[in-house]
């Protein structure tokens, strides 16, 4: 030890992270990278960040063809606000020095939108004996004295999201409106993503995740979406969809009764599978009153602070398999913004709510019923309204044109095996037109049950607002 030559910047940590920040906002000033490797180039070879490393984040950077599309409002943006929570100095057991940096900022995006309290860790020197994912340690570690993105070391991505949905419903039998045509939902959608495979379930606890007890600390058990593909365990089991990719998040374990909001230590995973979805709380009423009115009563209000804790054993495979096992990793997460008042979004009917919502399409509901049904690729020509003033006062800025299609892998009767599908394209900003082009089925999707297309908005803190079609 003590012979790897001393790399590490000694600069005020202010000006360091100011000059850091600065050269990547210049990076993304007129265009955004074309490749995983020139998108990461900032990244330090050992950094972490959300169950991502460097090499995997190049990777999934560069598997999706969308990728660069779905960065296009990053063009433009600049960081400002920068506070410096704290600056670390370090031996590394080479020998070696580091010193870390965690900072917080706002970022400004073109259309006017903010990301409030978006955070980082910079390091500068060496990442010698850095931990990663799977808790082996980085083989390709950096020293220098530039300053890089370091992660935040978590072996998962953890997130909780709050969401004000308006669903416009079709019978895909008919095409003709369902008999309660509009409706709307108000709920958290919790996340567990794991890019490096490295956990198998999880269990959240935090409040208001039990309609019986509101208010009170609940818990909730959710499967990887790996082991809901593959596991023989679950094969032909609620829940097992035969296209789940490796970073969809954990979907809740079911309970007998296909009940998504059984507590953690009650459901049995293994037989009765899991839910398609990881959203909680109140869905597809037409009153927002009502909507929000049920929701105070789960007493979830911003700042409440969940535990996610991950496990990579075997509890899975049995009614509380996880007392006594000792999770892979545990973190919080806290929910930034409570869901809007959905009364607001309501407002008087669905004609005049605040929702953006499709004004004219080149393709009848009926011929999309009749489309989605013959399984071949359509096109469909839109235009939209923009959702109007949120009762927050943040701006809303379009994160997708979206369609998503679900139905049987198999000749039935049962569901399950299922296909599922979803599909991403972005107007640029400001859009209140586009084109929503259906690729064909999927070979695995024997029978289409469900579409829906999605205008999906986002206020970058936490916030989603959806207009959605259905045709189910």
């Amino acid at each position: 030890g003590g012979s790897a030559p001393i790399t590490t910047s000694t600069e005020l940590a202010a000006d360091a992270v100011k000059a850091f920040l600065a050269k990547f906002d210049a990076s993304l000033a007129t265009t955004i990278p074309a490749s995983g490797a020139v998108a990461l180039v900032l990244n330090d070879a050992c950094s972490l960040n959300n169950g991502f490393s460097k090499a995997l984040g190049i990777a999934d950077y560069d598997a999706d063809p969308l990728r660069v599309a779905s960065r296009q409002f990053d063009i433009g943006s600049t960081r400002s606000n920068i506070t410096v929570l704290a600056d670390r100095s370090t031996t590394n057991a080479d020998g070696s020095t580091r010193r870390e940096l965690d900072v917080e900022y706002v970022i400004n995006y073109v259309d006017g939108s903010k990301g409030e309290r978006a955070t980082q860790t910079l390091i500068s020197g060496s990442s010698a004996g850095s931990t990663m994912a799977d808790k082996s340690v980085c083989a390709v570690a950096e020293n220098k004295a530039d300053w890089r993105f370091f992660g935040n070391r978590e072996v998962v991505n953890t997130f909780v999201t709050a969401n004000n949905e308006r669903r416009q419903r079709t019978a895909l039998a008919t095409g003709l409106p369902l008999a309660t045509e509009v409706v709307y939902s108000k709920f958290l959608t919790f996340g567990v993503q794991d890019p490096g495979n490295v956990a198998t379930y999880a269990i959240i606890t935090g409040p208001g995740l039990s309609y019986a007890t509101s208010g009170q600390p609940g818990s909730l058990k959710l499967m990887s979406p790996r082991l809901l593909r593959t596991a023989p365990e679950l094969a032909n089991k609620r829940g097992h969809f035969v296209d789940w990719k490796d970073t969809d998040s954990f979907r809740f374990c079911s309970n007998a009764a296909g009940t998504n909001s059984a507590p953690a230590e009650t459901v049995n995973c293994a037989v009765d599978g899991s839910s398609p979805v990881n959203n909680w709380g109140r869905f597809d009423n037409p009153s927002g009153t009502a909507l929000d009115t049920f929701f105070a009563t789960l007493n979830i209000n911003a700042g409440a602070v969940y535990t996610i804790s991950v496990y990579n054993d075997d509890g899975w495979k049995t009614v509380n398999g996880q007392a006594g096992k000792v999770p892979f990793a545990t973190y919080t997460t806290t929910l930034v913004n409570a869901p809007l008042s959905a009364a607001a979004l309501a407002g008087a009917s669905p004609a005049t709510d605040l929702f953006g919502r499709v004004a004219t399409s080149t393709m009848t509901p009926a011929q999309v019923a009749t489309a989605i049904l013959g399984k071949g690729t359509y096109s469909e020509d839109l235009t939209w309204s923009l959702p109007g003033s949120m009762p927050d006062g943040r701006k809303l800025a379009m994160n997708g044109l979206n369609l998503f299609e679900q139905g049987f892998a198999s000749a039935g009767p049962a569901f399950n095996p299922a296909s599922r599908q979803f599909y991403q394209s972005f107007p640029a900003m400001g859009a209140i037109t586009g084109t929503l082009v259906a690729p064909a089925a999927v070979p695995a999707l024997v029978t289409p049950t469900y579409v829906e297309t999605q205008l999906a908005y986002t206020n970058r803190n936490g916030n989603n607002v959806r207009s959605i079609r259905t045709w189910q």
